[in-house]
């Protein structure tokens, strides 16, 4: 049965409140993370995504806390997701969109129940990385509004908190590991690297082998049939050779998805692909070759349009088809530049920055006009088609720049108080 995975951190100086604050916003670069429009990334309290060391602040003044010490932990950063094969996936291995989800609601609901609602200041989910997982920050504030990490978060009450997640998450399939297991968690940062090598290593056995050339020999006028014979042999021979290349290859994938749940889909995969080749061993040399022409024709597909057009041809289904692939590509378009826009943006050039990252280049008509050029289909779109949030794209950019202008100033005069200035 797949496990609840409930882990905890402290925050306790502002350099590390920042840092945490600008992984979780991938306001940097992150190992392992991409983006998928269909499984978005989602903050459902801090909006605003004000910085960590901001956030503690506000709530300790607002509580009423009168004594906080210089080393007091601020806040405590709370991961909460499942073992990799409690989460729905598709043939590919890629989870599903749990941005909406009951499972997510109900983690948001469960911290707010152990820790005090306004003490849960914010709760991220992150779809782009192989497990959905959710990054949450508690200010340890004690009912007798006390600033206490180790009253909230001691041994004791950590294997209660582990309890406790496991029967809420019991509804959702997951389950409690073992108590007082002398298992040690490892670093995330080894995780994520243990998991880059496994997925490369998948990535790289479930490649189809690029196909060996195979020319036959011209038949000769005399012998046909020996002729036809060594043909055949030297056909299966090859065959043999290819198929027990997959063989090796699918046993390695499923040595590496014993771990990997992702692995395990492709490994179904390649068998399928390892059955088919053991199936062409059955062929007849005559459906060999009409194997490959129908290979060579598919091949020519792109051609025979072209030359269709060239002729005048009816291509009105071509046609719809781009429009299609364009819009498509427009809307993916409009929900990257509102995922952007939510984020801190410190220029122009950061906005374009992201957007390049994403897959979409600024350039310059020949009227001097602005266009986002999607880089694997060409599609060219004006600021004007783009309307994030119902809106101007320009005028949301201005309003993104001028909030997190404040937010800098905010940040820095906070500082300036954490230094006595």
């Amino acid at each position: 049965m797949p496990y609840a995975v409930l882990r905890v951190a402290k925050i306790k100086t502002q350099a590390h409140a920042l840092a945490a604050t600008a992984h979780n916003y991938r306001q940097k670069a992150v190992p392992n993370a991409e983006l998928d429009e269909a499984r978005p990334n989602r903050e459902y309290l801090n909006r605003e995504q004000k910085d960590y060391w901001s956030l503690a602040e506000a709530r300790i003044q607002e509580a009423g806390v009168k004594r906080v010490r210089s080393d007091s932990v601020r806040a405590m950063e709370v991961i909460l997701t499942g073992s990799p094969e409690g989460f729905v996936r598709d043939k590919e291995g890629r989870a599903a969109d749990y941005s909406k989800s009951k499972w997510a609601q109900d983690n948001l609901h469960f911290l707010q129940k152990q820790f005090g609602k306004e003490n849960v200041v914010s709760f991220t989910l992150h779809q782009d990385e192989k497990t959905p997982h959710i990054h949450a920050v508690v200010v340890p504030i004690t009912e007798k509004k006390a600033l206490s990490a180790d009253q909230l978060f001691n041994p004791q009450s950590l294997r209660r908190l582990q309890s406790e997640y496991a029967e809420a998450m019991s509804a959702h399939g997951l389950s409690r590991g073992v108590e007082h297991s002398q298992a040690q968690h490892q670093p995330m940062r080894r995780l994520y690297g243990q998991e880059a090598q496994v997925s490369r290593q998948v990535a790289e056995l479930s490649q189809a082998p690029e196909r060996a050339a195979f020319k036959l020999d011209d038949p000769p006028l005399l012998n046909r049939e020996k002729w036809k014979h060594e043909q055949e042999a030297r056909v299966n021979a090859e065959i043999a050779r290819q198929v027990d290349q997959a063989q090796q290859r699918a046993q390695k994938l499923a040595e590496l998805a014993q771990g990997n749940t992702a692995a395990a889909e492709r490994v179904k995969s390649l068998q399928k692909q390892l059955h088919t080749a053991e199936g062409l061993k059955q062929l007849h040399f005559g459906e060999l070759q009409t194997s490959r022409q129908e290979s060579t024709t598919n091949g020519q597909a792109l051609d025979s349009v072209a030359v269709a057009y060239v002729q005048g041809g009816d291509l009105t289904k071509f046609r719809e088809y781009g429009e299609l692939v364009r819009e498509q590509t427009r809307q993916a378009l409009v929900t990257t530049a509102e995922q952007v826009l939510r984020q801190p943006v410190r220029s122009e050039q950061t906005f374009r920055d992201k957007l390049q990252a994403a897959g979409y280049q600024v350039e310059r008509t020949p009227g001097g006009k602005a266009e986002l050029v999607h880089q694997e289909t060409g599609s060219r779109f004006l600021s004007k088609e783009i309307l994030p949030n119902g809106r101007p794209l320009g005028e949301q950019l201005k309003e993104a720049l001028e909030r997190t202008a404040k937010q800098v100033q905010q940040q820095q005069k906070s500082q300036g108080r954490g230094l006595g200035l």
